[in-house]
């Protein structure tokens, strides 16, 4: 069937259609005319202007898309941006299996964020005390070696494999040198007063902590400095997580290290936590716990599955910030939501706080909440956007 296509004539001038990229992308901005939207046909230009809109490839035509002469474009609202530093212990005790899990646990989780080319993810990784260290474990982190936060598109992802698949595992465990450094990273990037960044502004900062040692500096006692680093970071909005790589030998005190890690932070792994929780009751731990005495395999997944948790935990799939197009005018009262799934087919969505649609704030939204099994569909759709008709009274259909 052939793509259906708009065509816009001498009416474009004095109206003005946004077209959001997370949306599917035809706007019906005036009467279906002989000049005008022509559903189900294939390419008409208008002579006086030359212009043609497609949808995106797979995007579906709704049933009822006759267009609407109050309509007056159209946005969209995203997830919520989360920007997530990577803090990986390269020590020696890091060193053979372990090592090389990790490794393959991060090209695993680098490969299916490339894949997902999801805008509002930002990742960077801060490698300590490995051989490509070049402060040799003493810091300021990140070092230069580090990646910097970006979206993971290609160049993002091959820069992210590159630091860990071509480092081996060397030196101490400078657990807090490491930690202060990145938080004090984090807390520069993506800054309401910072120019134009690269990803969204607005999103949710988690820094994921991983290591499998007792600390060589200032948090070798009984770990308080490192706790009261972390509690301070929380306070600003932070979010920390750890994961423990594990093995016979793994002592309890650094278990509970790791554990207090994550409760401090509240990245807690599991709901009702347990600080002295042991692997005999996994449900009870308050970090991420890997055990590197299963297979390669089993490691990295356990791997990729911990980080992939923490961003679920940490950001509602169903709070979308709505994405406004410049100096356009946004009438909350003249607004109608449909749900895109990933494969372009829209579907009207009720505004009902209780199973459909609302705003945080009626007066000025800066975000739309979906609830009941309009949150459900979202939830189950990774690739799932929100799209807002502008110019219309908000219908109940």
């Amino acid at each position: 069937m052939p793509s259906p296509r708009l065509r816009l004539g001498s009416l474009l001038a004095p109206v003005a259609c946004a077209l959001a990229a997370s949306a599917v992308t035809f706007v019906a901005c005036g009467e279906a005319t002989d000049n005008g939207f022509k559903p189900g046909t294939d390419a008409a230009v208008e002579p006086d202007t030359n212009l043609v809109f497609e949808p995106d490839a797979g995007s579906v035509m709704p049933a009822d898309a006759a267009p609407k002469t109050c309509a007056t474009g159209k946005t969209g609202a995203r997830r919520a941006p989360a920007y997530i530093q990577l803090v990986l212990d390269g020590s020696g005790s890091m060193g053979g299996k372990k090592w090389n899990a990790v490794q393959d646990a991060v090209e695993l989780v680098v490969n299916q964020w490339e894949a997902d080319n999801d805008a509002t993810l930002g990742v960077g990784v801060s490698v300590f005390s490995d051989s490509n260290d070049p402060t040799r474990g003493s810091g300021p982190y990140p070092s230069v070696a580090d990646v910097p936060i970006a979206k993971v598109d290609a160049n993002q992802a091959n820069s992210l494999r590159d630091r860990v698949l071509l480092a081996n595992s060397s030196l101490g465990t400078p657990s807090y040198t490491a930690l202060s450094g990145n938080f004090k990273y984090l807390d520069t990037v993506f800054r309401p007063d910072k120019a134009t960044p690269p990803l969204p502004l607005g999103g949710t900062k988690i820094l994921f902590f991983m290591s499998d040692g007792d600390p060589t500096d200032d948090c070798s006692g009984d770990g308080t400095p490192c706790y009261t680093l972390v509690s301070s970071y929380k306070r600003k909005g932070f979010i920390t997580y750890s994961a423990l790589f594990a093995d016979s030998s793994t002592s309890q005190t650094l278990r509970e290290f790791m554990a207090t890690i994550a409760k401090t932070g509240g990245g807690t792994a599991n709901a009702n936590c347990v600080l002295t929780a042991t692997p005999s009751t996994p449900t009870k731990l308050c970090h991420f716990e890997v055990d590197t005495t299963a297979s390669q395999q089993t490691i990295a997944q356990k791997f990729y599955d911990a980080i992939e948790a923490a961003r679920a935990k940490s950001i509602d799939p169903c709070k979308l910030a709505i994405e406004k197009q410049g100096t356009d005018s946004f009438d909350p009262k003249l607004v109608n939501v449909d749900i895109v799934d990933g494969k372009g087919v829209s579907t009207p969505v009720n505004k009902d706080p209780a199973n459909g649609w609302s705003y945080d704030d009626e007066t000025n939204p800066a975000n739309v909440i979906l609830t009941g099994t309009a949150c459900d569909k979202v939830k189950a759709d990774r690739k799932a956007s929100v799209e807002l008709t502008l110019g219309c009274p908000t219908e109940q259909r």
